[in-house]
């Protein structure tokens, strides 16, 4: 009999880390303006916040948190 263990990645990410584009640019957790996240997600593939956003359907995507406050915080040289 084989035992296996299965090993978690330490960057898998929760669900709760995930909410939609259209709530985040108006919930207070956004650092930024509504236009200015409108801005960042249509320019994406440019300015390395392509990871940030994942896509679910045509028309929706969903906002991964950290990875947006991390390349927020690298873009502003934080």
């Amino acid at each position: 009999m084989n035992n296996t263990t299965s090993q978690t990645i330490s960057t898998d990410s929760s669900l709760a880390e995930y909410i939609s584009k259209k709530d985040f640019g108006i919930s207070s957790m956004c650092p930024v303006t509504n236009p200015e996240l409108n801005w960042l997600f249509k320019q994406r593939e440019y300015n390395g916040f392509k990871q940030a956003f994942v896509k679910v359907t045509a028309r929706n995507y969903l906002v991964h948190i950290p990875t947006f406050i991390n390349c927020l915080s690298e873009k502003r040289g934080l």
